[in-house]
């Protein structure tokens, strides 16, 4: 059957709200609205429209919607790059994961950022200058995103093209993010070579087991409205170009809860390699409530499918590493203890010991991969024009009356 689309007009009567309303419903995340052929009409679906004044019916407010809208909640935003569903993860329509087998870390920006291989010729390098050079020494001898942190200042600082809202300007500009990124990551000089490619040939990865390398990229490079998607979003609202979204999406990765949660899961592994029996370390801890980084996703409940393709992916190109054994057992025996299956950051930390790569790879992988997501994020918000500005629920004392 046919879809059918309502003007805002229409909606709006609809829903027995004015205009200014309607606009307040699509910007909470509780109505939809799509443009038309370049008009700034945009059209809403009458399903929608239809679910929305049901659940408003039942008297399902929309203040108690937007109160939990930020914890895993209703959507607060639109975006058509990610879709987590039935325990599967979509970019723009397609399995990540059987994405993660044979497409590069490039050919998935040109599927999330909506374009060709053209952002991504061989001359679309970012611009040496003085102060990145200076950087880059000062750089050198830091962890990966503080790394990155330091030279994408400077790069920007140069970069005059970065702050042309043309799309095709931007789309260059992400790709020399993202090459600036892989050199600060690697150490490495700039290139234009396959992301994974630079990486692999970095850490003494062997060709035939780059393949892991490129799909570890392939499953971070977004997942919908995180913390560090949202905050990139937030700052390309503002109409700050994508060095400055990239720049907060690296702020945000950083912490504990994010993707530093990977030092957690490899200090994790380390002490459980140092003992005799891992199954009595792990009931030992569980029963003095420690914490087990590593395990469990709000959204996948039946488990992570970007770590059981990365375990899959190792089992066929590693069968006989011991460090993937080690690693196999120790998530067996957390999951007996507290019944959660291990997530993405205790599989990339798995493959960061099976290959034996540097100290805090597993978070320079997660990173990279996720700049992409950051820059199409940026992309689509600065598409939608509008700054992110959500109202407070006061909880403080009152003034006086």
């Amino acid at each position: 059957m046919a879809t059918e689309w309502l003007t805002s007009k229409e909606a709006a009567r609809r829903l027995g709200v004015s205009a200014a309303t309607l606009y307040a419903y699509v910007s909470r995340g509780l109505l939809r609205s799509e443009g038309t052929n370049g008009q700034r009409e945009r059209r809403y679906r009458a399903d929608d429209v239809a679910q929305l004044k049901r659940r408003r019916d039942v008297g399902r407010k929309a203040e108690s919607i937007a109160a939990n809208a930020l914890d895993f909640g209703t959507p607060v935003l639109e975006s058509s790059l990610t879709l987590i569903e039935n325990g599967h993860l979509f970019y723009r329509g397609q399995d990540a994961a059987r994405l993660a087998r044979n497409s590069s870390l490039e050919q998935v920006a040109q599927l999330l950022w909506d374009c060709d291989d053209r952002p991504f010729a061989a001359r679309n390098l970012p611009p040496m200058s003085a102060a990145l050079r200076s950087a880059w020494q000062a750089a050198s001898a830091l962890p990966p995103v503080d790394a990155c942190l330091v030279l994408l200042p400077a790069a920007s600082r140069w970069d005059h093209p970065s702050w042309v809202e043309d799309r095709t300007a931007m789309l260059e500009t992400g790709a020399r993010i993202l090459r600036l990124l892989a050199a600060a990551v690697t150490g490495q000089p700039l290139s234009d070579r396959p992301i994974h490619e630079q990486v692999a040939a970095a850490w003494n990865v062997p060709p035939e087991r780059a393949p892991l390398i490129r799909a570890a990229l392939v499953l971070s490079a977004d997942h919908e409205f995180n913390a560090s998607a949202f905050a990139a979003r937030v700052v390309a609202s503002t109409g700050a170009n994508l060095y400055a979204s990239t720049m907060a999406g690296l702020v945000a990765i950083n912490g504990p809860r994010h993707g530093g949660l990977t030092r957690r899961v490899a200090a994790l592994l380390a002490d459980l390699a140092e003992v005799p029996d891992i199954g009595a370390e792990i009931a030992r801890r569980v029963r003095e409530r420690v914490y087990m980084p590593g395990f469990g996703h709000p959204l996948y409940p039946d488990g992570d499918i970007r770590a059981v393709a990365l375990f899959t992916m190792m089992r066929e190109l590693v069968p006989g590493s011991a460090e993937l054994a080690f690693a196999e057992r120790a998530a067996s025996a957390v999951e007996q203890q507290i019944d959660r299956k291990p997530n993405v950051d205790f599989a990339t930390v798995a493959l960061a010991r099976v290959l034996d790569l540097p100290k805090e790879s597993a978070l320079a992988l997660f990173l990279l991969g996720r700049t992409v997501g950051w820059i199409a994020h940026a992309i689509e918000q600065a598409a939608h024009g509008a700054l992110i500005r959500p109202r407070a629920r006061y909880t403080g004392p009152r003034p006086p009356t």
